[in-house]
């Protein structure tokens, strides 16, 4: 097969999901006859509309929910029952996956005894790769063992060599390589694993790889090299074995930019400018626009790489080019150009565009910013086709625990990570309420957790990776949409949010950001308010960003969301603190109106190219640009 055809294949069978991370809900959803009003289909479409693609096999639901629960006394019974462990969720999943990628060796060992193949393969991979991608190392041998292929490729090209240079795995790595398989492989971005290694830091892998001939001068999509995207992200380390291995310090990407102008464009990495430089990187070269890397690291405030680059320390701060107004219009256009494409390319719903990407617009129309309406329209009508198409299930749910079991994906805990983003882009269309979206934000308020949370079980960061995140957008949704018959278990289950938020310990920026949320919509009281509001301003950094880490860098995604919760919690666009995170923003915002924020998600969604900028990284990419923009939006 040739490379134009697994893109073709992943464009036909990948579709986002809903939740930002595996193609999940969007696929089953996608299957669904749901993107017409209710009242315009056939009877036969109404009634197959309230059996939605649900997993296959003799017992498969129960089998994936006794999995997701953790409950291998229950797998092990369902089992000796009859049931099919070989099993196919909507997504076309199988047990084994799901066993694998959480490290559930029990579940893994019951299944393959009931007859599990150990290469079963489906559009997102085979039983190896899932273990691969989270770095389940005994279960990845075990398969090797039982003949899993390691050389397989699945229709965007994903291997598991590459999924296990992303989990950082080099025992994995190491043993893929053993078996001989094409360390220089590359997905249809163009990643091979060891772009994959350098993208990520990670540099016993990228050193292995390097023995095992990997290309130093494999190029991506956007002619990127390792080099490059070690650069651009900062890994010095990787950076200097690269330079070291003969890696070409001068090679430019599609853009016309060098490694040395990546680096100055996209963070404060003296290390890494020094490295580049000791190995004779041209400090004169230009970008298409005409920047060296010293005015780029000049005009973004980067000044420690400014003053290496320029041979003196900058006497003042820089000011941005553009008001807030400004890049909001440029981002707003990045935004909706590939939503549109998106739309193209994946008929389902998604948590980026029709979630988080709709929150952006619904606000950026509030405040008369004009947006092109044939997208519009598209997202409307996708939607509200959803939310009609899985009114009758929704509705069946909240009267049967049975049916309940039927809601797409709930058997991997896939629901909360959907209905919350799509409810959220709801509410900032000020769509009005209705019986649909009733029923969609009580089986939500049903997903809730004894403890009062909100959960997921396979993280997919940053998006998804925060409890606090979806039990605020949880919370949200039931103040917009609850049903007034239901207020009463209503109240009751914002009250045990609330109490969640207060007890709960944030552990990073999204966390404390995601609290303050939480705690103003479950209306906490003013101490709780103003304790949450000042843990998020203590993560501002001196460039007047945050940091989605402690050991990173400040980026649009992390900083749009501080100050977006900063905002709702009451902040005014005057206080310094907020005016000094708007500069970091304007500062960093690329020509295209998009900001970088490099993608740290496990590879598990097939890549689809939906027209954003920065390749591989445009989805972590555009959902930086939604927050940053929200954040600017509180400043126009």
């Amino acid at each position: 097969m040739t490379r134009k055809n697994f893109r073709g294949t992943a464009r036909a069978n990948w579709c986002a999901c809903l939740t930002g991370g595996f193609a999940i809900t969007g696929l089953a959803l996608a299957t669904l006859p749901s993107f017409r009003p209710i009242q315009d289909q056939s009877p036969e479409t109404r009634k197959s509309t309230q059996n939605p693609v649900r997993p296959t096999g003799k017992l498969g639901q129960d089998i994936f929910l006794a999995i997701d629960h953790r409950d291998v006394t229950a797998l092990q019974a369902l089992l000796k029952a009859g049931g099919d462990p070989n099993s196919r969720n909507g997504l076309g999943f199988a047990p084994l996956y799901i066993a694998a990628a959480s490290h559930q060796p029990d579940a893994v060992d019951a299944l393959l005894k009931a007859g599990a193949k150990p290469d079963l393969a489906s559009t997102y991979g085979t039983p190896l790769m899932f273990a691969c991608a989270t770095n389940n190392v005994p279960d990845a041998m075990r398969f090797l063992s039982l003949g899993a292929n390691p050389k397989y490729q699945r229709t965007d090209g994903l291997s598991p060599l590459m999924e296990a240079a992303h989990a950082d795995s080099l025992p994995l790595v190491q043993e893929l390589m053993n078996r001989k398989v094409d360390v220089n492989a590359q997905d249809d971005g163009g990643y091979s694993a060891l772009t994959i290694a350098a993208r990520d830091g990670s540099l016993d892998v990228a050193s292995a790889l390097v023995a095992g001939g990997a290309n130093l001068e494999v190029a991506d999509e956007n002619r990127q090299t390792p080099l490059m995207t070690a650069a651009m992200t900062g890994h010095a380390d990787v950076v200097k074995m690269l330079i070291d291995k003969g890696a070409k310090v001068n090679a430019v990407d599609a853009s016309g930019r060098s490694a040395l102008v990546l680096t100055a464009s996209y963070g404060d990495y003296p290390d890494v400018i020094h490295a580049l430089l000791d190995a004779k990187a041209d400090a004169g070269a230009k970008d298409k626009q005409g920047h060296t890397a010293g005015q780029l690291a000049t005009a973004r405030g980067f000044g420690q790489s400014a003053a290496i680059l320029t041979g003196a320390p900058s006497k003042a701060e820089p000011m941005p080019t553009r008001t807030a107004r400004e890049a909001v219009a440029l981002s707003l256009n990045a935004i909706q150009a590939s939503t549109k494409q998106f739309a193209e390319g994946a008929p389902c719903v998604s948590c980026h565009q029709e979630g988080l990407g709709r929150m952006v617009t619904g606000e950026a129309m509030a405040k008369g910013f004009k947006l092109d309406s044939s997208v519009q329209s598209t997202e409307q009508t996708k939607v509200l086709g959803m939310l009609m198409g899985l009114k009758p299930l929704n509705e069946g749910a909240l009267h049967d625990p049975e049916v309940m079991k039927q809601i797409p994906l709930i058997e991997i805990n896939e629901v909360s990570t959907s209905f919350t983003w799509i409810l959220s882009g709801l509410i900032d269309q000020k769509q009005p309420a209705s019986d649909a979206t009733a029923a969609m934000t009580m089986v939500l308020a049903r997903q809730q957790s004894p403890d009062g949370c909100w959960t997921f079980s396979l993280p997919r960061t940053p998006m998804q990776s925060s409890y606090f995140t979806f039990t605020a957008l949880s919370v949200r949704a039931m103040n917009a949409y609850g049903p007034k018959a239901d207020s009463a278990e209503i109240a009751q289950r914002l009250g045990k949010a609330r109490q969640w938020f207060v007890a709960a310990p944030a552990k990073d920026s999204e966390d404390r950001a995601s609290k303050l949320l939480g705690l103003k919509w479950t209306d906490a009281d003013a101490k709780a308010l103003d304790q949450a509001a000042a843990d998020v301003v203590a993560d501002q950094r001196a460039d007047g960003g945050w940091s989605q880490m402690p050991n990173q860098q400040s980026d649009a995604y992390a900083t749009g969301q501080a100050l977006y919760a900063l905002r709702v919690g009451g902040m005014a666009a005057n206080n310094p603190v907020y005016k000094k995170g708007v500069r970091f923003l304007l500062l960093t915002q690329d020509s295209d109106g998009s900001w970088f924020v490099n993608k740290r998600a496990i590879p598990a969604n097939n890549y689809f190219d939906a027209g954003f900028p920065h390749g591989e990284s445009q989805f972590s990419s555009f959902n930086g640009t939604c927050w940053a923009t929200l954040a600017l939006l509180g400043a126009v």
